[in-house]
């Protein structure tokens, strides 16, 4: 019995270095990642051993399944549906724990899990790939979606409408753009709100069961507040991009999940560019300004921090922040060499 799972073990093993030199080798002959001529024959004089190994393998697997008996063979299966069982016993609370999805997705795929017949089973990744699809072919959630995006712009227009003497005509292509990424930002927050509850909801269950002694119960309640001055100054002081820099990295400690922190970053991105064009344009982009900031506010509760003392505190946290900081320190995918000029000088 242990040597049929040992094997089988080898086997993969050995299948994930073949397809590891597999891929080093399509990189080289497809030039994105050329290999020198010693390292070239390494990979595939180890491409050649893993590939008889493996061979050698599977031939030892066939022969303990099929010439040991239809005890060994019995055992075997019984041990494998036992496993299963296991697996799939715990399948409910695994989709609940995994941190890798967002709330949306694992409630799919618990929606999903219910609605199979008990003869099928589906393992995680299968069901998490159906999950995904699923989601986004969710049409009744895409229409309620569409009707606030729609309540969004229409709110935003009607605010703009009471301060007509205003000439914003140079920056009037944000009119599409801003109540998009209002919505946007809504929809992360209730994201991570849901993904908090759901994890509280998995721990109690936890603590029910025994598996853990205790757990803090978290909560998301608000954003942190941002800072004007921040964006007015950004490209002319250090302090002002290191606290944009703090802020973000705070709201990103917020995010429950991967999907979550890649959202993060383009809200914010895009946040930052409306914010810097209104700021730039100064009184004559006030009221537009201050119509962007009081929805997002009302439908995202994101707000602006106004209390000067606070700010002046905080001013003073940053400074002695960004004195400990190490400003040569690069990211670390760091590379003088970007993928984009690479494409601009081969033109």
């Amino acid at each position: 019995m242990e040597s049929i799972i040992a094997i089988e073990e080898l086997i993969n093993q050995t299948q994930k270095q073949i397809d590891l030199q597999n891929l080093q080798l399509q990189r080289h002959y497809s030039g994105e990642g050329k290999l020198s001529s010693l390292i070239l024959a390494s990979t595939e004089n180890t491409l050649e051993v893993a590939t008889n190994q493996l061979n050698k393998y599977n031939k030892i697997l066939k022969r303990l399944l099929g010439e040991d008996g239809e005890k060994l063979n019995e055992e075997y299966r019984l041990r494998i549906a036992s496993k299963r069982k296991r697996y799939f016993d715990t399948q409910d609370s695994r989709i609940k724990a995994n941190k890798e999805h967002s709330s949306d997705i694992k409630l799919a795929a618990i929606r999903i899990l219910g609605e199979l017949p008990q003869e099928i089973e589906l393992d995680d990744e299968d069901l998490f790939e159906i999950a995904v699809k699923s989601a986004h072919l969710t049409l009744p959630e895409l229409n309620e979606l569409s009707k606030l995006l729609d309540t969004i712009r229409v709110e935003f227009n009607s605010q703009l409408e009471k301060n007509k003497e205003e000439d914003i005509k140079q920056i009037a292509t944000l009119d599409y753009l801003i109540p998009i990424v209002i919505l946007h930002f809504k929809i992360l927050r209730d994201n991570i709100s849901q993904s908090i509850h759901d994890k509280n909801l998995h721990n109690q269950e936890l603590l029910k069961e025994g598996k853990i002694e205790n757990f803090e119960k978290k909560k998301f309640s608000t954003w942190p507040k941002y800072q004007d001055w921040w964006v007015r100054e950004l490209w002319v002081s250090h302090q002002a991009y290191f606290s944009l820099f703090k802020w973000k990295e705070i709201i990103n400690k917020q995010c429950q999940t991967t999907e979550q922190k890649k959202a993060w970053s383009i809200i914010y991105d895009r946040w930052i560019t409306i914010k810097k064009l209104l700021n730039d344009k100064g009184t004559l982009a006030f009221h537009y300004h201050y119509v962007f900031d009081k929805l997002i506010e009302k439908y995202a509760k994101l707000e602006e921090e106004m209390d000067e003392e606070k700010m002046n505190n905080i001013e003073k946290i940053y400074l002695k922040l960004s004195e400990k900081e190490d400003f040569e320190k690069n990211s670390n995918f760091h590379n003088i060499i970007t993928p984009y000029y690479k494409y601009k000088k081969s033109k």
